[in-house]
């Protein structure tokens, strides 16, 4: 049986990578689970946020980078208000503006950090798996959904376990890149 969970993004349009990756996630998460995705309107769309989609989603994801714009701070009252699961992420990799400050320092959460699209995509995977395997049965996942979840779970965390203490090496400044040697020409 197929179940719906909707999750709505606030997210000004510097966040745009990161919605793409989101919703490449989504799309790879179990079949029986059809995934809604709304987001903050952007530029050129209508300035009023869609409350009756947020209050109807099962999810409330904020991205925050160098600043906040309108109208995240009211999807983010809303979304306090309708009392659902919150995912809040900040990229660090940007100043934050004045604005984005204040409200970082007045929303009384604990903010995950990260640098990169890749980084945040990671991060929120394991936090939504582990909320939907938290939450079940109230998100309506069946036994076979909970368990290609954990198994999924399981899998990122003995990747992360492998990439501890890897330390960047390569051409991320420049260089030059050979190609592999084959079997024959190793001596």
């Amino acid at each position: 049986m197929e179940k719906t969970l909707g999750l709505y993004v606030s997210a000004s349009s510097e966040m745009d990578a990161e919605c793409e990756l989101l919703g490449q996630l989504l799309a790879g998460m179990p079949r029986a689970v059809k995934w809604v995705i709304k987001r903050t309107p952007g530029r050129g769309e209508s300035g009023n946020p869609d409350l009756v989609a947020l209050e109807a989603s099962s999810f409330y994801l904020i991205l925050l980078g160098m600043d906040i714009t309108a109208p995240i701070g009211v999807e983010w009252l809303a979304a306090q208000k309708a009392g659902m699961a919150v995912f809040a992420y900040r990229k660090v990799s940007v100043p934050a503006s004045p604005a984005a400050s204040y409200f970082i320092g007045r929303s009384g959460i604990a903010w995950e950090h990260y640098r990169t699209p890749q980084e945040f995509i990671r991060h929120f995977e394991r936090a939504l798996i582990n909320q939907l395997i938290k939450g079940t049965p109230g998100y309506g996942l069946e036994l076979a959904d909970i368990e290609e979840l954990a198994a999924r779970l399981q899998a990122l965390e003995k990747e992360a376990g492998s990439l501890e203490g890897e330390e960047r090496r390569g051409a991320g400044r420049g260089g030059v890149i050979f190609p592999q040697a084959s079997g024959s020409e190793r001596a």
